[in-house]
């Protein structure tokens, strides 16, 4: 019995123009699906790299976001943790019994910009998004879209 991979890792989804550019670029094997590929000088898997794509052309930054920018199986889950407790430790009390960390997972408080948010070539609505935006990627400061660079966005970097 063959099990196919989970839906992040599957390829069936990505555009014609996404396919064309990967045929291009090194690949080496990956660690959990088929291959990764080099792009900017970052390592990423097909489908994130379609969400990379998309958010790089189309993301706006506001002055007032926090982007936290991590490599991948770096301590991510717990650095979203606390850097949503810090930024939100006014509106919500550490000791809060509802606290959104007790009830969200931290990947839901500080969602991940190219492998959840434009995955698939999706552009998201941050309309419901509170200020300021808190947000997470893996890609590095110099593939990041020409509008956050030239923004007053905060980043937390971690190496």
């Amino acid at each position: 019995m063959t099990t196919s991979p989970p839906k992040y890792l599957q390829e069936d989804t990505l555009s014609e123009e996404c396919k064309k550019l990967i045929s291009i670029l090194p690949k080496d094997k990956g660690w959990v699906g088929s291959y990764i590929y080099n792009y900017q000088g970052f390592w990423t898997p097909p489908r994130f790299f379609q969400g990379v794509i998309v958010f790089q052309q189309q993301f706006q930054a506001e002055d007032s976001d926090i982007i936290l920018v991590t490599t991948p199986k770096s301590g991510t889950t717990w650095l979203k943790s606390l850097l949503f407790i810090l930024v939100n430790r006014v509106k919500h009390p550490i000791f809060e019994p509802n606290h959104p960390l007790l009830v969200n997972n931290p990947h839901v408080l500080v969602p991940f910009l190219e492998p959840e948010l434009y995955i698939d070539g999706q552009v998201p609505d941050f309309s419901t998004f509170t200020s300021p935006r808190i947000l997470a990627t893996h890609v590095p400061f110099a593939s990041l879209p020409k509008s956050v660079q030239d923004s007053k966005t905060k980043f937390v970097y971690f190496m």
